[in-house]
């Protein structure tokens, strides 16, 4: 009889004790698996990114506006007239000899002021120096003049493109034709009709006329 109470006894405490150990067990952390760990760095990483790109985005839409004085502004307006007085008959702004586009011939032209410095797909490309202007010219298949670019000074530009914007084209030249978005460059072009020809304004990304196009239309 006492023997086997004790075999009891060493029964129950047997018991408890694999008890204790299993609810031990179950307590432990589980640790996390390594797929775990990597997304929530992932997530970390991405929202850490966001901001900057954020600040990125912010930077580049906040492009301001050439600071312009009121005597150079004035010289960009007269700057601005005289290309759409210019435009009405046809003539390249103070390219040379007062070319006319859809007369001009590529011989006329080299006669007066020499062949191009650079040649850039259809168009002769004249670059400008020592306060000149730069010019884009194109010539049909006859070798007539068929669009003319000018992209204004690089020198005191705020005295002529760099000294126009959308807002001064409104006010002395009135509402475009047409305006048209230009998704490469992030540029705006601001169509207009002078007589038999059509005049684009293209608008750099800081709201300033980056060049001026002259084509014949008729």
């Amino acid at each position: 009889m006492v023997k086997k109470l004790f075999w009891l006894g060493s029964a129950a405490t047997l018991a408890l004790s694999l008890a204790a150990c299993s609810e031990a067990s179950s307590n432990e952390d589980v640790p996390k698996s390594h797929t775990e760990e990597h997304s929530t760095e992932t997530v970390e990483e991405t929202a850490a990114a966001e901001p900057e790109q954020e600040k990125a985005e912010e930077s580049e839409s906040e492009v301001e506006e050439p600071v312009v004085d009121d005597e150079q502004k004035g010289m960009a307006i007269d700057t601005l007239k005289e290309i759409v007085k210019n435009a009405e008959t046809g003539i390249v702004y103070r390219f040379s000899d007062g070319f006319q586009v859809g007369k001009a011939t590529r011989d006329e032209v080299y006669a007066a002021i020499g062949e191009p410095e650079e040649q850039m797909d259809e168009f002769d490309f004249y670059h400008g120096s020592m306060g000149n202007a730069s010019y884009q010219i194109a010539y049909d298949k006859n070798d007539v003049m068929e669009e003319a670019r000018y992209f204004g000074t690089n020198v005191e530009r705020q005295t002529n493109l760099g000294g126009i914007t959308k807002k001064d084209l409104l006010e002395h030249v009135g509402e475009p034709a047409e305006e048209r978005k230009i998704p490469a460059t992030g540029e705006t072009n601001l169509v207009y009709h002078a007589g038999d020809y059509e005049l684009q304004f293209v608008l750099a990304k800081d709201g300033t006329a980056d060049h001026v196009n002259l084509l014949k239309t008729k």
